[in-house]
């Protein structure tokens, strides 16, 4: 299985993560927009490094929309924090989708039928048998696209690539998104504009409240919950399926 990928824009971020935190470093003050650090001018990147920054230093998240995932675009609703814990889903019409739960040194994984067909080569028979079960496992066996949706990193790359790859984004005025106030940012330079655009929180920490770079679908992620917990529980004994009863169930398919 792939891992979280992020198209051809993850060359340009790696490229551009050094510089683009650096611009940020030190250029915030009492001048920006809204309270926002470094907002006061367009186009500087300083702003969009901050909520770079400010994402990176969050201790949980919730992150919702769709992103390249399983080298397809894929709805995402994912919380997560630093511990490890981890709720969410993630699927397309494609592949099928799947939810997962993590706390402590173990996982949880909920395939749909569809799913346990194309990632996991289930047949008919085997599918019947553990459909609507969580298959219980170790975290040091889980597969690393569902440990990717489970690390803060990976959204940070997410942001970090559309401001590495749109640095010319314009100011734009405050607004508010589902009711807290942003600052909106555009590229609009007719050079490079693909419609890449993030919002950060006006008030208080910079964090990065949404992000789009919708060529190819590439990202377009809404972030909230911050500093909330996650509230990692357990599935109920009945619905959870171990790596034992699971191989059971292959041998008696046999």
């Amino acid at each position: 299985m792939k891992q979280v990928i992020r198209g051809h824009r993850g060359a340009v971020a790696a490229a551009g993560t050094a510089a683009a935190l650096l611009e940020g470093v030190g250029r915030g003050g009492d001048d920006g927009v809204g309270g926002v650090a470094g907002g006061g001018g367009g186009g500087d990147g300083a702003a969009q490094a901050d909520a770079v920054k400010a994402l990176r230093s969050a201790e949980s998240v919730r992150a919702v929309g769709e992103m390249v995932w399983v080298a397809e675009p894929s709805r995402v609703d994912v919380r997560l924090d630093k511990k490890g814990d981890c709720v969410g889903e993630a699927g397309n019409d494609k592949r099928g989708s799947i939810e997962f739960v993590m706390r402590g040194d173990t996982v949880w994984l909920k395939p749909d039928a569809a799913y346990l067909e194309s990632e996991y080569a289930y047949d008919a028979g085997m599918i019947a048998e553990v459909e609507g079960s969580y298959l219980e496992e170790s975290r040091a066996d889980t597969r690393s696209a569902i440990m990717d949706l489970c690390s803060l990193d990976t959204y940070v790359e997410e942001t970090d690539s559309v401001v590495s790859f749109s640095p010319d984004m314009t100011l734009k005025e405050t607004t508010k998104h589902k009711g807290v106030a942003v600052v909106s940012y555009v590229n609009e330079n007719p050079a490079t504009s693909d419609g890449a655009s993030m919002k950060i929180a006006a008030e208080g920490k910079p964090y990065p409240v949404t992000i789009t770079d919708p060529e190819g679908t590439e990202v377009d992620l809404a972030f909230s919950a911050f500093g909330e917990p996650v509230g990692a529980k357990a599935p109920a004994a009945e619905s959870v399926l171990t790596e034992d009863q699971l191989m059971d169930i292959r041998l008696a398919q046999r």
